[in-house]
């Protein structure tokens, strides 16, 4: 574009140049003619030399404005070839992490529905008291406000089996490991897992968002775009709800990565530091398919 423009001032600036060349042999064509008039005067001329001197400071003063005109058409001609100078682009200022934050928080906070993926990795963390079913990976979809439906992998004594769940509100649902039929969870079950809390606006992820102290800490690409990652460090009891109680006790730092065009949260890493000094808890958790349509609807029970 800015060749195109470059050329198209460059032809504009030969027009005028030529136009300008033209009215110079024109006026440098007049020159001579009042040259020649200012020959040997007549022999009348010493009768008459005061009209004859009259006229000839007429003349030059003539010669002196097309000098003068001559002056102003070469000046002209010099601006036209000059090139317009392209104004420099406002710079766009950076925002700092708690723009950012406060931006991916708004975003959180307005979004229906997601798909995430919860991965666990480091220090066992259990489902249940006294503790038998380990969370290993958690995958399904939320829709606002207290919708949810996943695949839950857990362990077991070694045993690796899957569960899906169910929840809508204050009831849930899980899949019996044996029979694959879908069972109420009464309330007073040793072990719960709710991913819905991540959309619970008061201890969900957009408040811990607007209320940690955040700093940059990389960029990186994901899902095809740049992300800016924040880092932040506060106490496991803030994060918690967020897992269902899973956190425990202790200082965690947590990673957000936003996505710089459109503020969606894609990956928060959650780490356990006082869980185990070698081997932390690691909480890795993914979200995608933000505001696509999402039916969940009650099981069918038995």
């Amino acid at each position: 574009m800015r060749q195109v423009r470059c050329t198209e001032d460059r032809s504009n600036a030969i027009a005028i140049l030529k136009d300008r060349v033209s009215l110079t042999i024109s006026i440098f064509h007049y020159i001579l003619y009042l040259s020649c008039q200012d020959a040997e005067p007549p022999p009348s001329s010493v009768v008459h030399g005061r009209a004859f001197g009259g006229a000839i400071g007429m003349r030059r003063a003539s010669l002196l404005l097309v000098g003068v005109g001559l002056l102003l058409v070469t000046s002209c001609c010099k601006s036209a070839l000059r090139p317009t100078p392209t104004p420099s682009p406002t710079p766009t200022p950076t925002p700092s992490p708690v723009d950012i934050a406060r931006r991916a928080g708004e975003q959180m906070l307005s979004t229906t529905s997601l798909h995430f993926v919860i991965e666990l990795s480091g220090q066992l963390t259990y489902l249940d008291s006294p503790p038998t079913l380990v969370l290993k990976r958690a995958e399904g979809d939320l829709v606002r406000p207290d919708r949810v439906r996943a695949i839950v992998k857990i362990s077991s004594f070694g045993l690796l089996s899957e569960v899906a769940i169910l929840g809508l509100g204050d009831e849930q649902y899980i899949t019996n490991p044996l029979s694959q039929q879908w069972e109420k969870v009464p309330p007073e079950q040793g072990w719960y897992f709710d991913p819905a809390l991540l959309f619970d606006p008061q201890y969900g992820i957009e408040p811990v968002l607007n209320e940690t102290a955040w700093t940059f800490c990389a960029e990186g690409e994901i899902a095809g775009q740049t992300h800016t990652c924040l880092h932040g460090q506060l106490p496991g009891e803030r994060v918690s709800p967020l897992t269902s109680g899973m956190v425990g006790p202790g200082v965690v730092t947590v990673d957000v990565w936003v996505g710089r065009r459109d503020a969606y949260v894609r990956r928060i890493q959650i780490v356990e530091l006082d869980s185990d000094s070698e081997d932390p808890t690691r909480w890795l958790i993914e979200f995608s398919a933000f505001d696509q349509p999402v039916d969940i609807e009650p099981p069918r029970l038995p």
